[in-house]
């Protein structure tokens, strides 16, 4: 019974060095993110900028960089195939774009790279390679 509770409070101890380590570590992170902020707002204040708004345009300007854009899921971009309401156009399966998947699935290329070069859901893609679309003529 004794060695039990002793064992517990080795574990006890053990967990309390593991605690004080992460808290050191957080507390570091801390520290780190509350200089960069001064960093940041000193860049600011030497920069004659109003606002970061107007001296991030001016960095973009200055650096020829004309838009920071948002990716999608896997790092790939947004479909570009958008009508004017945002939303993604339909694409029509003809015989053409149904032998072209087929073939590119026969040498090997993935389905999901196969979606994004022929901005096409992976459904449809699948349902080609099933063969739904055998029918087309």
């Amino acid at each position: 019974m004794i060695t039990d509770l002793t064992e517990e409070l080795k574990e006890l101890e053990k967990k309390e060095a593991r605690l004080a380590k992460e808290k050191e570590k957080l507390q570091a992170k801390i520290k780190e993110s509350k200089e960069e902020d001064k960093k940041l707002d000193e860049l600011l204040k030497k920069s004659g900028y109003a606002t970061p708004r107007a001296l991030i345009k001016a960095l973009m300007n200055k650096f020829n960089i004309r838009s920071v854009t948002r990716t999608g899921a896997a790092g790939k971009t947004p479909s570009k195939a958008s009508s004017a309401t945002g939303k993604r156009k339909r694409t029509k399966m003809t015989p053409e774009l149904r032998d072209a998947i087929k073939k590119e699935l026969k040498a090997g290329a993935s389905k999901n790279s196969l979606r994004y070069s022929y901005d096409i859901s992976y459904a449809v893609i699948t349902k080609v390679a099933d063969g739904a679309y055998d029918k087309l003529k």
